[in-house]
């Protein structure tokens, strides 16, 4: 794949797969290990709402381990593929919207919307460095 133009389309493409599955992989992990509580339906919106305050720490702890990860492993694939890093960063931006989104479909504690922008950035930081040796930096 010469053309940089392809390479950053197939790199950003790539690392939304990757990062989509990565984030789902873990947050499946996450609620099996924390499962919501029985008495939450969670097709109802009076039940969605009182989500946030029925689940441990933990389980929310693992929902923003996800995030991370996902944004992670995203913006490595999009840099490894790309050979740069804009790919990666828009990735994290699309993961960024992604969790923002989620946010707002039920309340979530302000720390997580907070966890929704930083630790997606932090991650592509990491990668970047990470890549480093590939990008030329």
């Amino acid at each position: 794949m010469e053309n940089p133009i392809v390479r950053r389309i197939v790199g950003v493409l790539a690392g939304i797969v990757v990062g989509f599955i990565v984030v789902a992989v873990v947050e499946s992990i996450g609620h099996t290990v924390f499962p919501p509580p029985a008495d939450l339906d969670l097709s109802k919106p009076d039940d969605l709402a009182r989500l946030m305050k029925a689940i441990p720490l933990a389980a929310k702890i693992a929902v923003v381990v996800a995030w991370f990860l996902g944004a992670f492993a995203g913006a490595a694939t999009a840099m490894w593929v790309a050979k740069e890093a804009l790919p990666g960063w828009i990735v994290t931006a699309l993961l960024i919207a992604a969790g923002l989104w989620t946010t707002q479909l039920f309340p979530h504690p302000v720390w997580m919307v907070v966890a929704a922008i930083a630790l997606p950035v932090l991650a592509a930081l990491f990668a970047k460095r990470l890549m480093a040796a590939r990008l030329g930096s």
